[in-house]
């Protein structure tokens, strides 16, 4: 698939994956006949030369092939006689596995050692390291697949440490390429226009609300940011919550928002997304002919005031906040709204405390509104635009590029990844989520204790709607993605701490992205960038 393709698949790439199918048949077919693509023109009749019998060969494609032989293989089958040898062995092979930054997925794989073993004969080991370790490398770390954080995906493309996945990945088995959501295939996977991993779930910030509250309130969930606010300052207010108003000694507060280091850049991106990502353009974050940072845009600037006006609404600790602190604040009943993810059901069963309070999920606003950096003027969409950001956390599966059994290595991250163990792998991780259409009926390994099934499938709902928009977002994921996003995280602690107003926030940490890029070289970063799009270097 064209990873440049921002809407769903079309009917030719559904053709060109059963052709896929086909193919590999037929691979297995011509295996198992010699090696050959030589089919005889007939199975009965020859010609006498010199008194030998000869078949008059033709040469056929891989699918002729396939239909000529399922043909003639009734009449053909009967005239072979079956040999007393017994098939051909190969030897077991030992796959080494690397983990980055994820011990309780590698634990979780651990434990699946021996049904690899039992289904294949193989074996693997799996080897823990963290993502500072693997950048420190000036080789590539022995293994012959990785999985990793996705915002790694640049490092080791553009290292050359990772592989593309084979051509017929789609139609593999074990894999079930189309039952993953849309965006995976087409944007966190890929690296070009080629998909380079496999997915384990790649979570999105959410939209958690009060429903009982919103009742109350005759409200729904907002669309757009504007309603988000003003829902947010309504919440705030016990006088208007009535009845439903959580008690005077409780703590509560209209919003809660993560705005922690390594988070608050993360919730401006996500909030200015549908502000940014206009359709006509591929510039985003930086512009892709000159490399020149975008973050200090218009779109961006509007994104973090209204930010900043949130945060106003939210705790006083919540620049200490992460996802789970801000997911915990909400749980909690001490809040109206929060943008978080789930944790894992599994994970935290120890720190089940009270039941938690209605909850709602949705994707998050959007806009109508989107600014055009090339006209330098806001345009109006023809309907409100949502935009995810994805790339933010997730887990990715590569065939490294010193494996010297790259299919069998791939077969471990398909298994791994499959509809048969992926919920079991992926679950075990706090940096995933469902990405699976068959997993949408059954989300719950992904989400918080004692979310009712109602909400769950609303969840389930909002990530799958999220994964199949035509517009979205990528968060950086070219090298120095770590210090860009650093960068970005000062500027929105500084704007909602009053040091800087916005605008003059955003300034700085496109100077510093700035530099960043110049001290990677412009040139390389550029071409990563281009990359990390789907487009060509």
């Amino acid at each position: 698939m064209d990873c440049t393709q921002h809407d769903a698949r079309p009917a030719t790439a559904v053709t060109a994956a059963r052709a896929a199918v086909i193919d590999r048949i037929a691979s297995r077919v011509i295996r198992c006949m010699g090696g050959s693509n030589r089919l005889p023109l007939s199975c009965t009749s020859s010609q006498q030369m010199g008194g030998a019998m000869n078949f008059r060969p033709i040469y056929l494609g891989k699918r002729a092939w396939l239909a000529a032989a399922l043909v003639l293989a009734a009449g053909c089958a009967q005239n072979t006689p079956e040999s007393d040898e017994p098939r051909p062995t190969r030897e077991p092979v030992e796959l080494r596995l690397l983990v980055v930054d994820d011990p309780d997925m590698s634990a979780a794989i651990v434990g699946l050692r021996a049904e690899w073993k039992a289904r294949t004969n193989d074996t693997f080991v799996v080897s823990e390291l963290t993502g500072e370790e693997l950048e420190s490398y000036e080789t590539p770390p022995d293994g012959d697949a990785i999985i990793y954080p996705g915002q790694l995906l640049g490092m080791l493309a553009q290292r050359n440490w990772i592989s593309r996945l084979p051509e017929d990945h789609a139609s593999h088995r074990e894999l079930a390429w189309a039952d993953t959501f849309e965006l995976l295939q087409v944007a966190e996977t890929c690296w070009g226009k080629v998909p380079h991993a496999v997915p384990f779930g790649s979570p999105l910030l959410t939209c958690y609300y009060r429903s009982d509250l919103l009742e109350a309130l005759h409200k729904n969930p907002p669309k757009d940011w504007i309603e988000f606010h003003e829902l947010a300052e309504t919440l705030a207010r016990r006088e208007a919550l009535g009845e439903s108003a959580p008690a005077d000694d409780n703590p509560w507060h209209g919003v809660v928002q993560p705005l922690a280091e390594g988070w608050a850049g993360r919730v401006l991106l996500a909030r200015a997304a549908s502000y940014a990502k206009h359709r006509d353009h591929y510039s985003t974050l930086f512009n892709i002919v000159t490399m020149e940072p975008l973050v200090a845009g218009p779109g961006f600037v509007r994104a973090l005031e209204e930010l900043i006006a949130d945060a106003k609404l939210g705790p006083e600790n919540q620049l200490e906040m992460d996802a789970a602190a801000a997911r915990k604040e909400f749980l909690a009943g001490r809040a109206g709204l929060a943008l978080t993810w789930p944790g894992h059901a599994e994970l935290e069963r120890a720190d089940e405390g009270p039941d938690p309070p209605p909850t709602g999920f949705a994707e998050l606003p959007g806009s109508v509104a989107v600014y055009n950096f090339a006209q330098r003027a806001w345009d109006e969409r023809d309907e409100l635009g949502r935009v995810p950001l994805v790339g933010l956390a997730g887990r990715l599966g590569s065939i490294t590029a010193n494996s010297e059994v790259p299919g069998e290595a791939f077969d471990l991250l398909a298994w791994l990844s499959g509809r048969e163990w992926g919920t079991q792998v992926s679950s075990a991780s706090p940096a995933t989520t469902l990405y699976r259409r068959s997993q949408i009926r059954k989300p719950q390994p992904w989400l918080d204790p004692n979310t009712d099934s109602a909400s769950a499938e609303q969840y389930a709902t909002s990530v799958y709607d999220a994964m199949s928009r035509l517009e979205y977002l990528l968060a950086p994921r070219i090298p120095g993605a770590a210090q860009y996003m650093a960068a970005l995280d000062t500027a929105v602690r500084e704007a909602v701490r009053g040091d800087k107003p916005a605008g003059e926030a955003l300034e700085a940490a496109a100077a510093e992205w700035k530099r960043i890029t110049e001290e990677l070289g412009l040139d390389a970063q550029q071409q990563a960038y281009r990359l990390s799009l789907g487009l060509e270097p």
